[in-house]
């Protein structure tokens, strides 16, 4: 069995759609109880596969399952006192409070850093958002769509010149920004165990596209411009090209001391890989088009296996350009358990995405299915000390749902 260094460690999940309740699983597989918290009715992102062409039903919602697995819930209307004290109840025996909420939302159910720190100091509070905790537009409503691709230049900068900006995938930034937030809960949780005291851990969907076109921003500042062409790259060392059969594969020759083994043993030009004009990396980003001209023409006699073995043999970087889609069949993502098959109520199986780090064994283990709006919320107020008669009461005023 593999391990879970988070075992005993308690999350409060008030968090919506993907990124904030991705963080949460992410948690929730390394062992950690996580409770989500939705609304009474549930939360706005239990709709989002019907975008999706996928099923959006209680018995199968493979979307929302995706994120929300290994999960208990609870439905709080966080609109009322009560509900606000069962929370509250959750948070002192908690280890984490994670929310998606904007600051100002915060700020007015009293779930505020300052105000939570006040009455839990020792509760890691941890904040996922579109923009940030200050500045002009910390309460802007922001997806990953609008706050990740849109306002950090990846949407446009990222497709090829001259054309239209990029249509996203769904999701694509708030998964890597929950990548972000389970390790920095991580390292609160590291600080909590040795002091006894919590943190305060931020990320936005903004900040994580920025970090990652570090690249981009820092180069921009020396004259690098982008969207860039395939025809005119970078470098042609780092490019996609186009085999006899119209497949595509993707080279990655980033040290400069293959630049000559790649010319000689894979274009099979050795008159290029002895040229000073080609054969590093001043030379091939000056002369960058036609380069790319020329290796385009040589490997446009070539099938892709024919191609893929060339390659393979000279040791060089490089993929077959696939779909997504293909990683369903794809023998590296089953066998190291990156796609795993959960059943959902109704009997039909889906192949799910994991997350990417593991401890100790590949072996991924789906401890609850996605639970229901409100399906563990009677057993969670038990444990908070509430009376069968109690949990029926708050039933009746709308407080909960079970």
């Amino acid at each position: 069995m593999a391990k879970r260094p988070l075992e005993n460690v308690k999350v409060v999940d008030l968090s919506y759609y993907v990124a904030g309740p991705g963080a949460a699983r992410i948690l929730a597989d390394w062992g950690a109880d996580v409770i989500k918290v939705e609304p009474v009715g549930g939360e706005p992102g239990r709709t989002t596969s019907l975008i999706l062409g996928m099923p959006a039903t209680d018995e199968i919602n493979p979307y929302f399952g995706l994120y929300n697995v290994n999960k208990r819930d609870i439905a709080l209307n966080l609109k009322t006192p009560e509900g606000i004290a069962i929370l509250e109840k959750l948070l002192k025996e908690a280890n984490v409070f994670l929310t998606s909420f904007r600051p100002g939302a915060l700020k007015r159910l009293g779930l505020d850093y300052e105000t939570l720190h006040e009455k839990f100091p020792h509760i890691i509070w941890a904040s996922i958002n579109g923009y940030g905790e200050t500045g002009p537009d910390k309460d802007k409503a922001g997806f990953d769509t609008v706050a990740f691709w849109a306002r950090s230049g990846a949407m446009m900068d990222i497709t090829k010149e001259d054309t239209p900006p990029l249509i996203p995938t769904l999701a694509f930034g708030d998964a890597t920004t929950a990548c972000s937030l389970a390790g920095g809960i991580s390292a609160a949780l590291y600080h909590q165990a040795v002091t006894g005291e919590g943190s305060k851990v931020m990320v936005s969907l903004f900040a994580q596209a920025l970090w990652c076109l570090g690249p981009v921003i820092s180069s921009a500042q020396y004259g690098d411009t982008y969207p860039k062409s395939r025809i005119m790259p970078n470098t042609p060392m780092v490019n996609s090209y186009q085999t006899s059969e119209g497949k595509w594969i993707f080279i990655s020759v980033f040290d400069e001391r293959l630049y000559t083994k790649f010319l000689e043993k894979v274009v099979r030009r050795k008159d290029l890989a002895e040229d000073t004009m080609y054969n590093n990396s001043v030379g091939a980003k000056i002369h960058s088009q036609e380069l790319t001209d020329i290796i385009s023409y040589e490997f446009s006699k070539l099938s892709q296996d024919e191609l893929v073995k060339r390659l393979l043999d000279a040791d060089i970087a490089f993929e077959r350009i696939n779909h997504a889609a293909d990683a369903l069949t794809d023998p590296q993502a089953l066998e190291n358990q990156y796609l795993i098959q959960y059943e959902h109520r109704n009997g039909e199986k889906t192949l799910g995405c994991t997350p990417p780090v593991k401890f100790d064994s590949i072996d991924v283990n789906i401890r609850h299915n996605y639970p229901l709006v409100g399906e563990d919320s009677a057993g969670i107020l038990q444990e908070l000390g509430y009376s069968y008669e109690e949990i029926d009461i708050l039933e009746s005023k709308k407080v909960i749902q079970k």
